[in-house]
């Protein structure tokens, strides 16, 4: 097969994919199957290779994230029910005082953002801040794209979400290292989309009867501040310092024992163990054992396929040889390296409206160019993370949450939610690419 066709037939295969998951609303592991299925046949793979390399595929990229996406989404949906997200919103207010509003909001929903969806953190966080947007006389297009703003980029940069989970494993970056780069490169991103969500001054007031649920629930027992953040922060530390032990105390006692309980599995199982103690007597219960677990496997269920279908797509691309292909042509011509994940998550995110789907799509199809390229799997993380923050508008379920829920019209999203996105992921692509030019990753 020339070049020239293997190109095409690659190039047809994920116009394929991404027609059918944005214009026919198919499941995204059913298109990225049928897409994988497509270029296999196309390539000429041998008729009875075809299960076997898609189920080799699938298995091997599943296999060291699937218990840790399950344990990760349990434990925000345990962080979900119990009011502990209400908590933390009302200590960076404290943190910040009333008079830095937004950047409570920006705060509070990036640190929320680690463990539970975007989209749920605005649902959850939603009535507060109508409050806060009365109390302050600021408009909800301020404080309705701040508060998803900061959720959106922790849950494209940093695991234990769904996405940035399933992007390290398909692109070998340990977990720890994952977490790390991706807090550096989601401060700033935070910080810039705020300060474009501060100059949104166009007057939007917040829904009534999202303010007159607040009122109601304003006098709910909440749990205290250290119950509500040791499930987010005891696993991230354990497995950064299981990453710096393994680098400074290698083969000791202490490192071999931190290899276990700084794992991602055991680290977000003690997550979860942590936040049964946020239902007080309730953890004993069906509710919370059985129920609550139940929705945690529900959410988990999507992202665990969507990975594997991504690892199979991955493995017919490195088969056939399209990723050194590619990436031979890109490594020959003036063009930067590190721009070809940031674009190809951008636009997989842009056409989709999903980021998830564009930092984990963009993970498969990139990692079997990284040699080529010459870019290291920590840079190709962080660039499909920045790039699937490109542009979020009105083909994303966040889009609407949010617009909907903070009174917007669709004019003021795009401007709101739109810009907002645009800035964060230019910035962290911006600061990516720097750190790359220094060769600091």
């Amino acid at each position: 097969m020339s070049t020239a066709y293997v190109l095409i037939v690659f190039a047809i295969a994920i116009a394929l994919m991404i027609v059918l998951i944005s214009k026919f609303h198919v499941n995204a592991s059913m298109g990225i199957l049928i897409a994988a299925l497509a270029l296999a046949i196309a390539l000429h793979t041998p008729w009875q290779d075809i299960e076997g390399t898609i189920n080799s595929g699938f298995s091997g990229t599943i296999k060291s994230v699937a218990i840790v996406i399950f344990l990760g989404c349990t434990m925000g949906t345990v962080l979900e029910k119990t009011g502990a997200a209400i908590t933390i919103t009302k200590w960076a207010i404290s943190l910040v005082g009333e008079k830095n509003i937004i950047w409570a909001i920006a705060l509070a929903s990036a640190i929320l953002g680690i463990p539970i969806f975007a989209d749920t953190v605005v649902i959850l966080l939603v009535p507060i801040v109508s409050l806060l947007a009365v109390r302050t006389g600021k408009s909800m297009m301020s404080y309705g794209a701040a508060l998803y703003l900061g959720a959106l980029v922790t849950a494209s940069l940093v695991p234990p979400t769904p996405g940035p989970v399933s992007a390290a494993a398909l692109l070998h970056v340990p977990l720890g290292q994952a977490i790390l780069w991706g807090v550096i490169v989601a401060i700033p991103s935070v910080i810039a989309a705020t300060f474009y969500c501060m100059t949104l001054k166009e007057p939007v007031s917040p829904k009534q009867e999202i303010l007159d649920a607040a009122k109601e629930a304003e006098n709910m027992q909440l749990p205290s501040l250290t119950k509500s953040l040791m499930p987010i922060i005891v696993p991230l530390i354990l497995i950064l310092i299981n990453t710096a032990v393994s680098v400074m105390m290698p083969e000791s006692g202490f490192a071999n024992f931190m290899a276990f309980i700084g794992s991602p599995l055991a680290a977000l199982f003690t997550g979860c163990l942590l936040s049964l103690t946020l239902t007080g007597d309730k953890w004993k219960t069906p509710e919370v054992l059985d129920k609550w677990v139940g929705e945690g496997t529900v959410a988990a269920a999507m992202p665990i396929v969507v990975t594997g279908m991504g690892g199979a797509l991955a493995t017919f691309v490195k088969n056939a040889g399209v990723a050194d292909q590619i990436a031979a042509i890109v490594a020959e011509s003036p063009f930067p390296a590190i721009l070809i994940p940031i674009i190809i998550a951008a636009l997989i995110h842009v056409i989709t409206g999903s980021n998830a789907l564009g930092v984990m799509t963009a993970a498969a199809l990139v990692e079997p160019m990284l040699a080529t390229l010459g870019i290291s799997p920590v840079a190709a993380f962080l660039a499909c993370g920045t790039g699937a923050l490109m542009f979020k508008h009105a083909n994303s379920s966040g889009f609407w949450v949010t617009v909907s829920m903070s009174n917007m019209n669709v004019s003021q999203g795009i401007r709101a939610v739109g810009g907002a996105s645009t800035v964060a992921g230019f910035t962290g692509a911006v600061i990516t690419c720097i750190l790359v030019a220094l060769h600091v990753i």
